[in-house]
Parts: C-alpha cells; sequence; structure tokens
C-alpha cells in the first residue's frame, strides 16, 4: 500500500503543477470561427450584439435559442413585425423550418442571413446561388453599398479570404442588390417575398469582433443592418450554440483547453488507480515444486561414500544380503545353509544354468570368507548377480 500511495501523491503534485502552469500561462488567442454573441474571441460577435439596442433604438432585441419553427410558432399571436437575423459560417434549415421562415416573412417580416453558405432549399425557392469572386492582386477586397447615400464612402477593405464569397441571382428573380465588392460581384441583396424580404449577405467576417471596432471597418456593419427597418429584433443563436439547457457539464468542459487536459489526466489517473489496485495485495504465495524421486541419488551418494572409503567387503555383504532376500521372496527358499541342494532348487527354479549358479554361490562364499575384499572380485560378484537377475524367471 505503501507503494500506491506515493504514486498516488506523485500523480496529485503532478496534476497540482499541471494546472497551476496552465493557469499562469498566456492565453493564446482563439481564432475560432463561433459567431456566437457570447463570444470574445475574434470571431465571435459579442460587440455587434451589444451595438444592436443603438442600431434599432426602442425595440427589443432577443437573443433566440429555437429552432426556426418552434419560434416561429411561439410568437405567432404577437402582431409587432419583427427582424429574425442569422449571422453563422453557414446556414442551413430543414424543410419544415423554411416552411415556417417563408411564413413568417411573407406576412410581413424581414430575415437577415449573412452566411458564406445557405441551404440548398432556401437557394431553389429564393433563385440565388453562391460564388467566390476570382482572387486580386492585392489579396485585399473591398466591400461598397448601392444606396444612393452610402455609395460615396470608400470601399470597406477586408482580407480576400474573409469576404470572397459573392451572390448571384437566377433570371427571372425579382431582387435589388444592395452592396457589392470592388470586382462587381453582389454580395448583399434584398429579394421581396409576400409582405416582407429576404436580405442576404455573404460576409459574415464583417460582423465579427474582429472587424466591427476596426477604425476602418467599424461603420460597415452597421450600415449593412440599417437596410432593415426599425423593428423588434429577433437574434439566432440556435444554429450556434444549440437549445438552451444543451451545454452539458462535459461540454463545457471540452471546449476550454485547459480544462479538457484536466479532465482527461483525471480520467487517466482514475485508469491507472484501478489497474493498480486490481492486483492482489495480499503476500505472495510460494510456489512449491513438485517432489522429486531422490532415490537414485541417495544410493549415488551411499556408493561414492563406500567405494570412496574403499570397503567392498560391506558392499558384497549388501548385495548378498539383497540376493538372498530375492530367493527367499520370489522361490521361497530358506538360505540359511548355501549348499549344493541349494543351489540346484534355485537353478531349476530360475532356469538359470547350474554352473552359472554354482559360480555364483562360490563367489558369495569367497567375499563372506576373505578378511578384506579386494576390488576385482567385487566386480566379479556383482556382474554375476546382474547376470542372475536378468536370466531368472519369476
Amino acid at each position: 500500500m505503501k507503494g500506491y500511495r506515493f504514486y498516488a501523491l506523485l500523480l496529485g503534485v503532478l496534476f497540482t503543477g499541471f494546472v497551476v502552469v496552465e493557469y499562469y500561462r498566456p492565453k493564446p488567442i482563439d481564432w475560432k470561427e463561433t459567431f456566437s454573441n457570447k463570444d470574445k474571441i475574434p470571431y465571435g460577435t459579442y460587440v455587434l450584439f451589444d451595438l444592436l439596442p443603438d442600431l434599432f433604438p426602442g425595440q427589443p432585441v432577443t437573443p433566440v435559442r429555437l429552432p426556426v419553427m418552434n419560434q416561429v410558432e411561439e410568437e405567432a399571436s404577437q402582431k409587432q413585425p419583427t427582424n429574425y437575423v442569422f449571422v453563422n459560417a453557414s446556414f442551413r434549415v430543414d424543410s419544415l423550418d423554411l416552411r415556417a421562415l417563408l411564413t413568417f416573412v411573407g406576412k410581413g417580416n424581414n430575415a437577415f442571413i449573412s452566411a458564406h453558405s445557405f441551404s440548398r432549399r432556401l437557394q431553389d425557392t429564393l433563385g440565388f446561388t453562391t460564388e467566390t469572386s476570382p482572387k486580386d492582386k492585392g489579396e485585399a477586397l473591398g466591400l461598397t453599398f448601392t444606396h444612393p447615400q452610402l455609395q460615396k464612402n470608400k470601399p470597406v477593405l477586408y482580407a480576400w479570404a474573409k469576404v470572397n464569397h459573392t451572390l448571384v441571382i437566377k433570371a427571372g428573380t425579382q431582387a435589388r442588390v444592395l452592396g457589392q465588392n470592388t470586382t462587381g460581384d453582389a454580395n448583399f441583396v434584398q429579394i421581396p417575398f409576400g409582405k416582407g424580404s429576404f436580405f442576404l449577405h455573404s460576409a459574415p467576417m464583417a460582423f465579427t469582433n474582429y472587424h466591427v471596432p476596426a477604425p476602418t471597418q467599424t461603420a460597415y456593419a452597421s450600415q449593412a443592418l440599417s437596410h432593415l427597418p426599425v423593428q423588434a429584433v429577433w437574434w439566432d443563436e440556435y444554429q450556434k450554440q444549440g437549445p438552451v439547457g444543451d451545454k452539458s457539464v462535459f461540454r463545457v468542459l471540452l471546449s476550454h483547453e485547459p480544462l479538457a487536459w484536466a479532465y482527461y489526466i483525471t480520467l487517466a489517473g482514475l485508469l491507472l488507480f484501478v489497474l493498480f489496485e486490481s492486483k492482489r495485495t495480499q503476500r505472495i504465495i510460494p510456489v512449491w515444486e513438485k517432489p522429486r524421486n531422490t532415490t537414485l541419488e541417495f544410493v549415488r551418494v551411499m556408493g561414492n561414500l563406500y567405494f570412496n572409503y574403499r570397503d567392498h567387503g560391506v558392499i558384497a555383504e549388501k548385495k548378498i544380503n539383497y540376493f538372498l532376500e530375492y530367493l527367499r521372496l520370489h522361490y521361497h527358499e530358506t538360505t540359511n545353509v548355501l549348499d549344493e541342494e541349494l543351489q540346484e532348487r534355485v537353478a531349476a527354479k530360475s532356469g538359470v544354468a547350474l554352473s552359472a549358479v554354482a559360480e555364483l554361490f562360490r563367489l558369495i562364499h569367497y567375499a563372506r570368507a576373505v578378511d578384506r575384499l579386494k576390488e576385482q572380485p567385487l566386480w566379479q560378484l556383482n556382474k554375476h548377480l546382474e547376470s542372475f537377475y536378468r536370466q531368472a524367471s519369476r
């Protein structure tokens, strides 16, 4: 357990150090194009949304977090005309939302939509398409308005890649060009629909925090929105933030890099803790080896012992006793007297030649008779005993 505590303490220290470093580290600029009214990053729309009450004095400005169909149905009883404003990288609606939006505009309201790309259904219904302006040599593109009071203003310059999308009106479509770029391509048009109008704009980057406060670009966003009548405003946030309550804890964590890293490190720490704690913490059980047959080792040790002491008589006596025990056990012979009659009976019962049995008994008598048995007679005795055992029948 001490080892686990050490690893847990080390992990805690590392985690604390990481949090401190991340907290005091200079925050990098977030260049994500969110177009959200809550974001103060360069490509959010916090500044513009904050200016809307000044652009539409005396009118309510309401952020909307519902799909178009739900928003229109909830406010169906209101009689006050409204501007429905969409500013996003793309404008996507399904058939139900598009039908609701068309009905909403047809009753005398307006829809202002600024996006790089538009729903195919909306393009087919209103009769327009989107294209990209050819890149000019200066890599900058100016935007102007066609209104008589605004034609005298100098073009507002933007980086080409930020405002290069344009609108192309199909033949037969009743539309009014409100703005264009310096190459002559339209980027802001008004298309009447029923009693209201669609105001379509293809450069949403001009409405972001990066450009609205800029001295040379600050007037463009307000002048574009000034084409709308002064009336109540619905500012769409559904296509950028989703419905209210959609901000789950994990979504908030993962949307901020330091919190996301803290979340991942915590998960990794928990995983390591589970892996280590899943092992058994009891004392290791020793491995018991399988019992070995030590008979052969014992015989080898005893043989070496007798051989080293050169006590051949003891070895011969043990072999003789074992032989006599063999005769008693297998042939049921008494071995008190080792005479010729015993030799004949052993030869008859074992099937070994009488001459071989007689020679074996002679060697036995000799081994017992001498005071100190030499190595050669012991070897002869052992040789005849082994030969007897091989030839004997039990």
